[in-house]
């Protein structure tokens, strides 16, 4: 039954997870960690942190609190794709983007868009 769910979930989140397989061709391990139900992958010279579907990317091992808390955000962005299956790249993953790519420039804090401050809270982050 497990694993019926688990194949069901990976359906649900398809568009998320065939984004996640490709990024995982082309960007070289160096670690993974295990943060509750996820597997975080450790890429060094992947330009960011992403979460897409069952795929979980940061770019910096965790060695303090700044870092688990990027874990626990991309996490919370896990329960977002849980929630939303097929639609998150439409609610969540291309509007993040776009606000990763802008925050700066609109002189707003990155955690103010609804995307991160929802991804923060579902991760636990204050």
């Amino acid at each position: 039954m497990k694993t019926l769910l688990q194949i069901l979930l990976y359906i649900w989140q398809l568009p998320q997870n065939t984004l996640g397989l490709i990024l995982r061709v082309f960007w070289k391990l160096d670690n993974t960690v295990l943060y509750k139900d996820k597997t975080i992958r450790v890429c060094k010279n992947f330009p960011g942190n992403i979460s897409l579907g069952d795929t979980v990317i940061v770019y910096k091992y965790p060695y303090n609190k700044a870092t688990w808390n990027t874990i626990r955000h991309e996490w919370g962005h896990t329960r977002q794709s849980l929630y939303l299956g097929p639609l998150y790249l439409i609610v969540i993953g291309i509007p993040s983007f776009l606000w990763a790519c802008t925050y700066k420039w609109l002189k707003k804090d990155y955690y103010w868009f609804y995307t991160e401050s929802w991804a923060n809270k579902l991760g636990g982050i204050i």
